[in-house]
């Protein structure tokens, strides 16, 4: 635990409002210039855990899910970020009342190796009536724990929404439950109604994780499709 080396401000609440009362007096010079007042300290539990989205960058980043489980809010504004007393980001962060989570983001780390490649692309055209073009693309994201301590890690990857009712797009792998709304989602797979795709592992050290990620896009001939890559 952390002990703090001032006394503690004092927490007055009202129905639509809080004030802290500073229990230790502190003279602010006069010129206007912005003044920091401490106001407590708090040691609260994280749950740490790397988050990566390789189509967009092959980096995972360290994030730590913390609940304020102290009786003060914390207010809105500019933070700094520290992990093992040196500092590491940058940030803001919202109004967190007690019992709110929030979440903290510290940094990169090369320890954790991921690459993402399109192993294959293969285009074939389909329908008798009207000409249609289909193309089934093949992903592989392979996620390494170079650490030596077991660490988790979630992995978001996008399968493409079709906002025209002449495009399909169909996800073969993982696959997904004939009844999604009677069967519940395999542990450590997950998708949203966006599209988003997310694996949660939990790598030992020196694991190697294979996720492949499959699927179609069928749309007509004459319709062009980009943004898929």
């Amino acid at each position: 635990p952390i002990e703090s080396t001032f006394a503690a401000a004092e927490l007055a609440t009202a129905a639509t409002s809080a004030s802290f009362k500073i229990a230790t007096p502190v003279t602010l010079p006069s010129d206007n210039t912005p003044q920091r007042v401490p106001l407590g300290v708090a040691a609260l539990p994280a749950e740490l855990h790397y988050q990566a989205t390789p189509k967009l960058q092959e980096t995972a980043y360290l994030a730590a899910r913390v609940v304020n489980r102290g009786e003060l809010p914390f207010l809105a504004g500019a933070m700094n970020v520290f992990l093992d007393d040196t500092f590491v980001a940058a940030s803001r962060l919202a109004t967190t009342m007690p019992g709110e989570k929030f979440t903290l983001q510290l940094g990169a780390d090369e320890g954790i190796a991921i690459k993402r490649k399109i192993v294959s692309r293969f285009t074939e055209d389909t329908g008798f009536a009207t000409k249609s073009r289909r193309t089934t693309y093949d992903i592989l994201v392979t996620v390494t724990n170079h650490k030596r301590s077991a660490e988790r890690v979630v992995i978001t990857d996008a399968v493409p929404v079709a906002r025209d009712e002449k495009i399909t797009v169909r996800l073969l792998a993982p696959a997904e439950p004939e009844d999604a709304a009677a069967q519940p989602p395999r542990a450590g797979i997950a998708r949203d109604a966006e599209g988003r795709l997310s694996w949660r592992l939990d790598l030992q050290p020196g694991e190697k994780r294979e996720l492949p990620l499959r699927f179609s896009i069928e749309h007509p001939a004459d319709l062009p499709v980009t943004g898929i890559e």
